[in-house]
């Protein structure tokens, strides 16, 4: 996956469209969409603003790679809308409350029950 796939994943998540992030960033009308279609890499400028609106590390929005837990980079696998949406919002919370909510999950499945 490149920058501009997990961008799309933010985009997805967040249920935003470019030209919303355009807007919100300040970009010109068809920056993002002109990039896309070229693959270019993103500039340095572009790569801190998407990282800080959308809270994610600028090495994640690159490489894919994060030290963080859950995070969007797995919704190619999930490809749940509501457990993305669940995952990234823990990825906002403190680390007790998701450590909390991580053996809530483990004691539901081991007692084979829906959490959804």
């Amino acid at each position: 996956m490149t920058f501009w796939d997990r961008l799309q994943e933010l985009l997805s998540v967040h249920k935003m469209n470019q030209t919303e992030l355009q807007k919100r960033l300040d970009l010109s009308q068809s920056f993002i969409s002109m990039s896309m279609k070229r693959n270019t890499i993103p500039r340095a400028d572009l790569l801190m603003k998407v990282a800080d609106y959308f809270k994610v590390s600028p090495r994640w929005l690159m490489t894919g790679e994060e030290e963080r837990g859950f995070d969007v980079k797995y919704s190619v696998v999930i490809n749940n809308k509501k457990i993305m949406e669940i995952g990234y919002l823990l990825t906002l919370c403190d680390t007790d409350y998701v450590e909390m909510i991580g053996e809530f999950v483990e004691h539901e499945i081991s007692h084979q029950k829906t959490i959804w």
